[in-house]
């Protein structure tokens, strides 16, 4: 008998630790709410964590999105089998104590428990009252020599009877087979009547579900069994795949050691080609491996509950289950589905018997896109095309007719945030130049005119960035981190970005300050210094600059915008009402435009802080928003809206006139999710960053989708800004600001 309550109170102390604790706080489950990928969670940590994903329903273990019910989170399916298995454990956590235990009633000892009651004790002599209380004769009490010798089992399962929602004194007794509910005999009158509805007991209805629970289970532990070997396989070919490198760059350096430095810089050139199909085969094989070790726990966590619910779970438990488990039965049968390829880990380096003469090798390999699809390593053309590292001296740039010439000058490689800055050239001897082509813009007919118009129009073009080669590839990217407002300083929470005569402002947000980047990425300036003149910090989350150089800085801390001049001088100050969120400021023909994120809204102010009207309220036509965060304004006066919760960017003139919009919510080409701020190049072209996608969507100034920007790459983007040559991006939760070149 001792031997069989300590494994028992073994498996009730697992089963605390292990099945009843949620996986958001970590503690024993309160209120627990079930989603249909059967993952249960506390309900206060459902609503915190619903409310930071802006009002989405994602499960927090297998990353699965479900509709929120009408009624919120409270409205979520109760987990009953978790709460009665609390029940259980607390009810029974020491059934020693039982038999020092007294009547309740008269305080005698107590021979009889009754689970029915709770849990309550009774004597010889209050156990024959129990028995003939009409209420209680449906109850089962059993001695506490019966109710002993049941826990000291390893498997036990929950007596007591269950209730029925509806009418709370009655006992759950059948099954509706039409509706996949349990019902009572009261339900069958009324709410599914037996001429319209089949009926099966509680217990036929578990033998005939009972086999699909089961096999749907052992599918469950089969496809764990497969991710598990491809997890495997994944380990094995990163393993091989750093073997292989390893031995590469070892007869790589072997040979190159025996060569003049002439030949060095073929050595060089070899080893990037080595990075260049490692770090994508590096990258995608980490992913698989992330990806598979996130299928499995996902997988496992279903698995265990459902073991649980099968060994531990009433009738009525498993029968709600098996509705919800042929619904989201093609969730099951996609868990193998990981939507990223096997690679190999091909790299070898084979020797050139010639290469005193010619090269000195090839490096070979199958390079990958961030799909995982194998493409073939570009090494050169048949023009002889070639790779050069360059310095920045030499990238002198003069943009005349769709070309970029680049003069040489000092010698050795630039490294930029640890990489070399690569361009594309042709071979020609050491003193003629080096051109790199580039896509001719050709402006609209529309921005011709603009130019001719006003001179104001011909200060703000100047200002526009180039257009960017229409190819989504060949960049580079570098970490920017700071170094302001003190010396080794670094950024504190970037926020707003704005790109204004060849300087990067930042509004540095945890710094208190905006920084002023110059070219070479010093700070050349820090606008902040008034701040003490507020009753809070000064707190700048997005910045505007006018045509007369003064600085438009929104200080959401204290609700107002600030316009002062590069010397710090405070001109005037714009208030915003109290009930506001504001998240974004843009400049258009002598107004402000500030969007209210709480109030679903659209402001318009003049530059001298009169309230002009406004735009939108909480909905999903063409005039309303869903948290507006992000406003911006092209070259032709076009007022775009990044439309968050909507998923689009929402497009109107001067005047609030809704003109048409960006996007549809999606993950496919021409679809957004959750799209943050925007950004424009010369020719009007949009750059969106598209938050939950984790990528820039680029769109022409026409409204036609062109091509996805920086996709998987890890950054979140939340804040985006266009130089001339180069997209500045700041990530969520990033501390940086990651710097691309093309």
């Amino acid at each position: 008998m001792a031997s069989s309550l300590d494994s028992r109170e073994k498996l009730l102390t697992d089963i605390d630790d292990k099945v009843l604790l949620c996986a958001i706080c970590m503690e024993r489950f309160k209120s627990p709410k079930i989603l249909p990928c059967h993952h249960t969670f506390c309900e206060h940590c459902l609503t915190k964590w619903v409310k930071a994903n802006n009002g989405q329903l994602i499960c927090p273990t297998c990353k699965n999105q479900w509709p929120l019910p009408s009624g919120g989170v409270p409205a979520i399916t109760s987990n009953r089998f978790m709460n009665d298995l609390m029940e259980v454990i607390s009810s029974n956590a020491s059934s020693e104590s039982i038999a020092d235990s007294v009547c309740e009633g008269c305080k005698k000892s107590a021979m009889y428990w009754c689970g029915d009651c709770g849990g309550q004790l009774y004597c010889n002599v209050c156990i024959q009252t129990h028995k003939v209380v009409r209420v209680l004769q449906d109850h089962e009490p059993m001695t506490i020599a019966e109710y002993k010798e049941k826990m000291s089992t390893q498997h036990f399962r929950m007596t007591q009877p269950r209730l029925c929602d509806n009418h709370r004194s009655t006992k759950l007794e059948f099954y509706c087979d039409t509706c996949q509910v349990p019902i009572c005999h009261k339900c069958t009158v009324v709410d599914h009547p037996s001429r319209s509805h089949e009926m099966l007991s509680l217990e036929s209805a578990l033998e005939k579900y009972m086999p699909d629970m089961k096999a749907y289970t052992l599918k469950i532990a089969q496809k764990i069994s497969d991710l598990k070997l491809r997890k495997n396989r994944a380990f094995g070919v990163r393993q091989d795949l750093d073997l292989n490198r390893s031995t590469v760059e070892q007869q790589i350096d072997t040979l190159c050691e025996k060569l003049i430095d002439e030949i060095k810089k073929q050595q060089m050139k070899m080893l990037g080609q080595v990075d260049d199909i490692y770090k994508p085969k590096c990258k995608q094989s980490d992913a698989n491996i992330e990806l598979l070790e996130h299928k499995i726990a996902s997988a496992e966590s279903m698995l265990s509950y459902l073991n649980h619910l099968l060994t531990f779970g009433g009738a009525v438990d498993i029968m709600t289950a098996q509705k919800q488990m042929k619904a989201q039965k093609q969730h099951y049968d996609d868990l193998t589905n990981v939507p990223c390829g096997d690679i190999d880990s091909d790299l070898v380096f084979t020797e050139n018997p010639d290469c005193l003469q010619i090269d000195l090798g090839v490096v070979r390999g199958n390079h990958l896109t961030k799909q995982g699809i194998a493409i073939k390593s570009k090494l050169g053309s048949k023009n002889g095309d070639r790779m050069e590292t360059v310095t920045r001296n030499q990238l002198q740039v003069k943009r005349e007719e769709g070309s970029v010439t680049k003069q040489t000058g000092n010698t050795g490689p630039e490294v930029i945030g640890g990489r070399e800055l690569c361009v594309e050239k042709k071979e020609t001897q050491p003193s003629e130049p080096l051109v790199v082509k580039a896509k001719q813009h050709q402006p609209t007919k529309e921005v011709q005119q603009s130019k001719r118009e006003t001179k104001a129009t011909k200060t703000k073009q100047s200002n526009l960035p180039c257009v960017f080669a229409d190819s989504p590839g060949g960049w580079s990217k570098f970490k920017l981190k700071g170094q302001c407002p003190s010396p080794g300083q670094k950024f504190n929470d970037p926020c707003g970005l704005t790109f204004h005569n060849d300087r990067l402002l930042v509004c540095d947000k945890g710094n208190n300050v905006v920084q002023i980047l110059n070219q070479d990425y010093t700070c050349e300036k820090v606008l902040g210094s008034f701040s003490d003149q507020f009753a809070k910090p000064f707190k700048p989350r997005s910045i505007a600059v006018s045509q007369d150089n003064y600085f438009y800085i929104l200080d959401d801390n204290n609700l107002q915008i600030i316009v002062c001049d590069q010397n710090n001088k405070v001109i005037r100050i714009i208030t915003l009402p109290g009930d506001t969120n504001p998240w974004c400021i843009a400049l258009l023909k002598g107004f402000v435009l500030v969007t209210d994120a709480k109030g679903h809204r659209l402001l318009k102010y003049t530059t001298n802080g009169q309230y002009v009207g406004e735009i939108g309220s909480r909905g999903h036509g063409c005039t309303e928003f869903k948290y507006p965060y992000f406003v911006a304004v092209n070259s032709r006066d076009v007022i775009m809206v990044s439309d968050c919760n909507n998923h689009c960017i929402k497009c109107f003139d001067a005047d609030f006139n809704f003109l048409y919009q960006y996007g549809v919510y999606g993950h496919g080409d021409s679809q957004l999710d959750l799209p943050h701020s925007i950004a424009f190049d010369g020719a009007d072209n949009v750059y969106v960053c598209d938050y939950y996608n984790d990528r820039i969507s680029m769109w022409s100034g026409d409204g036609t989708w062109k091509y996805h920007l920086f996709q998987g790459e890890g950054i979140w983007p939340w804040y985006i800004s266009v130089s001339r040559d180069r997209i500045y991006v700041r990530g969520w939760n990033d501390k940086y600001i990651t710097v691309f070149s093309q």
